[in-house]
């Protein structure tokens, strides 16, 4: 059976669907201990002391989600969640195949085929993921960046540094 989407779900509870975890890496990054998880169907992002969860699967998903088609020439995706801890923006682009660079130092990477892969490479504020699929001759490519929200009873945050990544640079 070949999968048509990808859905790209944002949430500040843990998915309940079931994962068979390939690959993970436990790190500290923007300021918390963050779980890295290739999965069967995808990708897996947890980060519990901020209530953040990023779950991406072509298998069908409990959770509301962006559903992005699984097409060459797909259309550039933006996607947001913010939680009381932590703003996240997450970019997906729809590249050719050939557009993954497969000699990449990556974090986390996982082999599922000669062209099938799936891999996270974390940078200071965000991380990358890269999910390829050969049979669409497909590179799915997200970036996702962070912006730390001030806890509960500190100084509040101005409206620019909420807009903060809205204003970055592609």
């Amino acid at each position: 059976m070949t999968r048509e989407t990808l859905t790209f779900v944002h949430s500040s509870t843990p998915p309940t669907d079931e994962i068979t975890v390939y690959d993970e890496l436990t790190q500290s990054f923007v300021g918390t201990q963050f779980r890295f998880r290739v999965i069967g169907s995808s990708h897996y992002v947890s980060a519990p002391e901020y209530d953040f969860y990023e779950l991406s699967s072509c298998d069908p998903v409990d959770s509301s989600g962006a559903v992005i088609p699984l097409e060459t020439g797909g259309e550039r995706r933006r996607l947001s969640h913010e939680t009381d801890r932590v703003k996240c923006q997450t970019v997906i682009e729809h590249e050719p195949l050939a557009a993954f660079p497969s000699e990449a130092p990556f974090d986390l990477a996982y082999w599922f085929g000669a062209d099938a892969v799936t891999a996270i490479d974390l940078g200071e504020n965000g991380y990358e993921t890269y999910h390829t699929y050969p049979e669409y001759d497909l590179t799915l490519y997200s970036r996702t960046r962070f912006v730390r929200l001030p806890e509960r009873g500190a100084e509040p945050v101005s409206e620019s540094e909420r807009t903060e990544l809205a204003d970055r640079p592609e």
